[in-house]
């Protein structure tokens, strides 16, 4: 027993354990996530989720979050981390950069990201995750939002076949900088040693791996349950989830970091809320 039911604010949100999006409540007191329960809706779950997705928001609350702002020679602020990241972008070659976009980012996340990748002529691509589907509730697709990385342009049908070209591209010279949210990519052949010849490397993420510590700017993102956003399921759904949770130390919300860089590389503004960003790219 660790709280009484009563005691929780509930927030509707989604499971982020495959590409069904099953709806779910997230019930949370003094920051603390304590229950993941799944919501009515009749077109996408009933009122079911598997026990994987059930249980599948511990690492949330893990003790080594990344919660820390980091920059070339340390601590470092937003404002002048962006400053200085749109500054290097600036200068970056036509082509010389890629992104790796996980497909676990929400739809108006990769929105951005591909504004970047337009901009920069960048090379793109996000990681497959596959398992066994039940042809209940569990997707063979284990990300939640495949569909929207391929409706954004970031990926193609053929999730990932593009990472061989961005490894082989860094190894040439061609990819000087490269730019990763949610992904480890030496887990997906680009490792640490070839990460290490890039002349910049951004990475945003929750959790630590072999990736983030190579970065030179570390940008502290948000889990799902920490932000607002939509994500596009396998079914072409689009569904939306809410903030419960407060994200820790200098985390922000990915599509506000992404904003700020569009805006500097772009031009592109216009809105200043998740709602005016989705507007944005629904009207495109």
């Amino acid at each position: 027993f660790q709280m009484r039911v009563w005691f929780l604010k509930e927030t509707k949100s989604l499971c982020t354990g495959c590409g069904t999006g099953c709806n779910t409540v997230i019930g949370s007191r003094e920051n603390r996530m304590y229950r993941y329960e799944p919501r009515q809706n009749d077109a996408v779950n009933s009122c079911w989720m598997c026990d994987t997705g059930r249980l599948d928001y511990k690492w949330i609350g893990r003790d080594d979050r990344l919660a820390k702002l980091r920059g070339p020679k340390g601590d470092i602020t937003w404002p002048s981390a962006l400053q200085e990241i749109s500054g290097h972008l600036a200068k970056a070659a036509e082509g010389s950069v890629a992104i790796v976009a996980s497909a676990r980012q929400t739809n108006e996340e990769l929105f951005l990201l591909n504004k970047l990748a337009k901009r920069y002529k960048a090379l793109t691509d996000s990681v497959p995750r596959k398992g066994e589907a039940d042809h209940l509730l569990v997707a063979g697709d284990r990300n939640p939002n495949t569909t929207g990385a391929q409706l954004t342009g970031i990926t193609t049908k053929r999730v990932g076949s593009r990472l061989a070209a961005i490894a082989k591209g860094i190894v040439s010279g061609k990819i000087t900088t490269l730019i990763v949210f949610g992904e480890d990519v030496t887990q997906h052949g680009i490792d640490a040693t070839l990460l290490g010849t890039l002349k910049l490397l951004i990475v945003s993420d929750i959790l630590p791996n072999a990736t983030t510590k190579k970065a030179d700017y570390l940008l502290p993102g948000c889990a799902h349950a920490e932000k607002r956003g939509t994500f596009t399921n396998v079914k072409g759904r689009v569904q939306k989830f809410t903030k419960a949770l407060e994200p820790p130390g200098d985390a922000m919300p990915e599509w506000e970091v992404l904003h700020e860089l569009v805006h500097a590389a772009t031009g592109l503004d216009g809105f200043n809320s998740i709602e005016g960003l989705f507007n944005q790219m629904a009207g495109e």
